[in-house]
């Protein structure tokens, strides 16, 4: 989420409704993009601090480090982006292979890329990025789930949440280059074509030390992914994450509700709480994230978790009044976040989000 990214909202198509006797087949077609949502398209490679850079694609980053030894990455993106990557990388750093790609989480706008560079590199993920590969069907961003329970990913899974939710949830686009039959479904091996599956995996930490600096691997918990890693580049004192906290509607501030697409991603919210409090126990001066214009801080941190307190409490004294879901949206104002970005259009989902969640996670 969080999950809508622009360079596959961009292949937004128009599905076909069914017909109805005597009628033409009427299409479905998306608003236009609400201008300034995401930040603008546009590649480079920029300093962020010591040997520690980022490069993005539009408002998507990856993190790169830079050692005597060769290069170390955080994601790839998607494949066409990990192509030009790789040539600017040798123009910028020559003589210098990719050595590392730590893969932050298993959803495919972050990692397809990764197959660039599996000719040098040692690809490291949390253990469950494994498992989301091992045939079943995976965790998705928000509400892309298998709403058929047939264990296939259907396009309308991806592309339904875009129509109910458009430019804030759904991913569309993200099955049809990899349908070779063009029947709209595929198998979760097909899915993940072009993921590279992980050589080293961990569990909740792991410190790799490389071309003698000192890079520390976190698992926070689960919230947007259950499978997320989270990058301390110790000597530099920089942090870099994914999608969480700073998800693709963060620009530059993380005073932004979140997408709140499903019932917060399927993960309870004491699960989120959690993982806010482990990224502030690391020692940090800067977050960059895989999303997020401008650096961040651990105060940042504490306010999005601060968010999801009062959410949740807010939500959960409704629910002892016995108040409705429909009520709920009417007396939860969310007062003290009336200035964070998409408060308006974002309020009543969240609230729905937090309700659906304690329901569901008692």
């Amino acid at each position: 989420m969080k999950q809508m990214i622009p360079h596959l909202a961009a292949l937004l198509l128009g599905l076909s409704l069914p017909v109805i006797a005597g009628e033409a087949p009427a299409q479905r077609t998306r608003p236009p993009r609400p201008e300034g949502m995401f930040a603008p398209p546009g590649r480079a490679i920029t300093h962020v601090k010591g040997d520690v850079w980022r490069a993005n694609n539009g408002g998507w980053y990856v993190a790169i480090l830079d050692t005597p030894d060769g290069l170390l990455l955080v994601d790839t993106l998607n494949v066409d982006y990990a192509a030009w990557l790789k040539e600017e990388l040798a123009k910028q750093f020559p003589g210098k292979p990719v050595k590392y790609v730590i893969l932050s989480h298993s959803h495919w706008d972050h990692t397809e890329g990764g197959k660039i560079f599996a000719d040098t590199a040692m690809f490291v993920a949390q253990e469950g990025f494994a498992r989301n590969m091992d045939g079943r069907y995976p965790q998705l961003p928000g509400d892309i789930t298998d709403r058929n329970d047939d264990g296939w990913l259907d396009a309308a899974e991806f592309d339904e949440p875009a129509y109910e939710r458009p430019w804030y949830c759904g991913g569309m686009g993200a099955i049809g280059p990899k349908d070779p039959d063009g029947d709209g479904r595929i198998t979760p091996a097909q899915f993940f074509v072009n993921t590279p599956r992980p050589n080293i995996t961990y569990s909740d930490r792991m410190t790799i030390r490389f071309g003698g600096k000192t890079i520390d691997l976190v698992f926070p918990g689960k919230n947007h992914a259950d499978d997320g890693t989270a990058v301390l580049f110790r000597d530099e004192r920089v942090l870099f994450t994914v999608d969480f906290p700073a998800d693709a509607l963060v620009l530059d501030s993380m005073r932004s509700l979140p997408s709140a697409c499903g019932p917060f991603d399927g993960h309870p919210i004491s699960e989120w709480i959690r993982s806010y409090r482990t990224l502030e126990t690391l020692d940090f001066d800067m977050l960059i994230g895989g999303h997020g214009t401008v650096p961040f801080t651990k105060a940042d941190i504490s306010e999005g978790r601060a968010y999801f307190e009062y959410l949740r409490d807010q939500v959960q004294a409704a629910m002892s009044r016995g108040e409705s879901l429909e009520q709920m949206k009417q007396t939860i104002t969310l007062a003290p976040y009336q200035q964070w970005r998409h408060f308006e259009t974002l309020r009543p989902f969240n609230i729905e989000a937090a309700y659906q969640n304690l329901q569901t996670f008692r």
